[in-house]
């Protein structure tokens, strides 16, 4: 059975519905309902009180996302160039990240790469209409599938909790001057001390989030504990703080305290709750569509039987 198409509501590309994101772009074709895992459903609390502080201390964000993250962007991009290849998101690596996608209910996935690299590293940046994901080739030789699952659920929770304007601000405060950018003063001089210390230290927090959404994609805690001690290991090995492109670890919480958190969340009605609704929206994967798997023909999105041929979805 040929399975139904549908134009990309971005760049009007049909792709199948099976896949959910336009194969082309990363935009979602198929939209969401409050079936699919919204970020309220496990963001830290502290995270998310942090951000509805930052997001008070506006006009951060419109003067940082047109003047600042663009820039830094494309200072980002220009720089490793030679060095990056894009996923094909049909690919078995780009089925991963649409499978994380899915899971985690996202709008758009972002345009993503491999960096060759003898680092294993993996992040994302990027403004509101741009955002990307880099994953080290060091990184997927040494994840086995699992921990590569965890590691791109970890990336695609900071954008689904919102996180990637204040994370690249965060790192173009900490990393703008070693990246040669010449607008860094400029941020400085906008970006008072007031915004600058809670942005820095909101980023612990942000980590906790993204890390319960890479629990979520795997639901295994001690997949999440082996990637980071991997990581800590390389880590002792290699001085990651003077990368300007790794992770920010100086940010970051320390190990024993992420596993810890994480096990607190695998073991809360919280995470029970989310993972159920995870598995309640993969069962109805096929039936929330607004075309009709069978005939092809249009319905409503969240309708179980076709108006048209009459067909259980389910």
């Amino acid at each position: 059975m040929d399975v139904p198409q549908m134009p990309c509501p971005r760049c009007g590309v049909f792709v199948s519905v099976d896949k959910i994101f336009c194969i082309r772009c990363g935009y979602r074709i198929i939209p969401l309902t409050s079936y699919d895992l919204a970020a309220s459903d496990f963001i830290y609390p502290p995270d998310r009180n942090a951000l509805e502080s930052l997001e008070k201390l506006t006009p951060l964000s419109p003067i940082a996302n047109e003047l600042f993250l663009k820039k830094y962007v494309r200072e980002i991009l220009r720089q490793l160039r030679d060095r990056l290849t894009e996923i094909n998101l049909e690919s078995e690596l780009g089925h991963l990240i649409r499978e994380c996608g899915i899971i985690l209910g996202l709008r758009s996935l972002p345009r993503s790469y491999i960096l060759y690299s003898d680092r294993p590293i993996a992040f994302t940046f990027g403004s509101k209409s741009s955002q990307y994901l880099v994953l080290s080739s060091s990184l997927l030789r040494l994840m086995d599938e699992d921990e590569l699952k965890a590691t791109i659920g970890h990336e695609l929770g900071h954008l689904k909790c919102g996180h990637i304007i204040y994370h690249t601000l965060a790192e173009i405060l900490t990393r703008g001057i070693e990246l040669s950018l010449g607008f860094v003063n400029e941020l400085f001089s906008l970006l008072s001390p007031m915004i600058r210390l809670p942005l820095l230290s909101w980023h612990r927090d942000s980590e906790i989030s993204a890390d319960r959404a890479a629990l979520l994609t795997v639901g295994n805690p001690a997949k999440i504990a082996s990637l980071l001690q991997k990581l800590s290991t390389t880590k002792e090995n290699h001085e990651l703080e003077s990368d300007p492109i790794g992770e920010l670890f100086s940010t970051h919480p320390t190990i024993r305290e992420r596993i810890e958190r994480v096990i607190e969340f695998y073991r809360s009605g919280e995470y029970r709750l989310a993972k159920k609704k995870i598995e309640n929206r993969l069962k109805l994967l096929k039936a929330i569509s607004p075309v009709c798997r069978f005939c092809g023909s249009r319905k409503p999105l969240t309708s179980l039987f076709c108006p048209v041929c009459g067909r259980s979805q389910v």
